[in-house]
């Protein structure tokens, strides 16, 4: 079911049942949006579809792997919008697909305040896929329930489920290519997880091939960060009562202040640090104000969209709040006068 709101909303997908009637239900009610997501990937990636679908085929075996059911949601999916399985596979892998580039990924602010289990982000990425993007509510067996922004066609993202745990997400750049478990399956599976533990075994079984930052925590005010680094992963834990990330690694010297790609990333992270040090009190609108910061002109945390040669425009798609405790979700569309938080509800 396809709830339609306000042009200032994101429209709410719901889905259901066992995995391939949930990809399905995907499927049908944005094969639109999947035909035009595809359509976006096919003109970033550079590739033919021939090289796509063999980068695809690759990473489909992972997934299956991985997790069997995945596999069949994808495949789902793709009955649903009439497409071939192998696109929903790459736009699944579609981090991965893109790290055959060397260009620097400028995206996205994400912060935790362990007190009072406060998670959110500005998810900043191409213009193009901002009318695309689906708040989606997905119900399983046994009472398991997720809400999460994401892109038609993929299966994990930034979100929270029912049991109190969330995720948010920052690309990471090294220059090398990735072929490890596609850094949005693992979304997923964390998103599938009950606790913070089964969070813990998973990423220790299948943090390589990755160039990501996850910042996940749950409702009792525990969280860390995790950078993922191919072969190695740099785990951060919050030595104050927030964690920050942007778009440079943390852990260990890996993209230089010095270097004019990261210019951004350090820009935002060096004013994110100034709000919460003028702003202590952790809550929904200290978050707010400093995903919503905009002072400086050029490099702004909350981005109005610009010409980007990997993205054709990046800006801020949108910005996600996540109130862990409450199961309360705030969600901004966009930059402009009109952008306005909506709340949302885990069923």
């Amino acid at each position: 079911m396809t709830l339609l709101n306000n042009t200032n909303q994101f429209p709410t997908i719901k889905i259901s049942g066992e995995a391939f009637e949930r990809g399905r239900q995907h499927g049908e009610q944005l094969r639109v949006e999947i035909d035009k997501t595809i359509i976006f990937y096919r003109s970033i990636f550079k590739l033919s579809d021939s090289e796509v679908f063999q980068h695809a085929e690759f990473f489909r075996q992972k997934i299956k792997a991985f997790n069997p059911d995945y596999d069949e949601e994808i495949k789902g999916i793709a009955q649903g919008a009439d497409v071939d399985p192998l696109w929903i596979t790459a736009l699944n892998a579609r981090t991965e697909i893109l790290s055959q580039s060397a260009n620097a990924s400028n995206e996205c602010t994400a912060v935790y305040f362990r007190e009072p289990s406060i998670l959110g982000q500005n998810w900043d990425w191409g213009k193009a896929l901002e009318p695309l993007t689906v708040l989606m509510n997905i119900e399983q067996a046994g009472g398991h329930n997720i809400l999460m922004l994401t892109e038609p066609g993929i299966i994990g993202k930034i979100g929270m489920n029912n049991r109190g745990l969330g995720v948010c997400l920052n690309i990471l750049t090294l220059g090398k290519v990735l072929d490890g478990l596609p850094v949005h399956i693992i979304l997923r599976a964390i998103l599938d997880c009950k606790t913070l533990g089964e969070v813990d075994s998973l990423l220790a079984q299948h943090a390589e091939g990755k160039a990501s930052n996850i910042l996940v925590a749950d409702a009792d005010g525990k969280g860390f960060d995790m950078e993922f680094c191919r072969q190695d992963s740099y785990r951060l834990e919050a030595v104050t009562d927030y964690l920050l990330h942007t778009n440079h690694y943390l852990g260990k010297p890996i993209n230089s202040e010095h270097n004019p790609d990261f210019a951004s990333s350090y820009a935002r992270f060096n004013k994110a640090t100034q709000i919460l040090a003028d702003n202590p009190k952790r809550s929904v609108e200290t978050m707010s104000r400093l995903l919503s910061d905009d002072s400086n002109r050029l490099l702004p945390i909350y981005r109005e969209y610009l010409p980007d040669e990997s993205v054709h425009e990046l800006g801020t798609i949108c910005t996600i709040i996540m109130e862990l405790a409450q199961g309360k979700m705030h969600v901004r569309k966009g930059k402009g006068p009109d952008a306005q938080f909506f709340e949302y509800g885990l069923s």
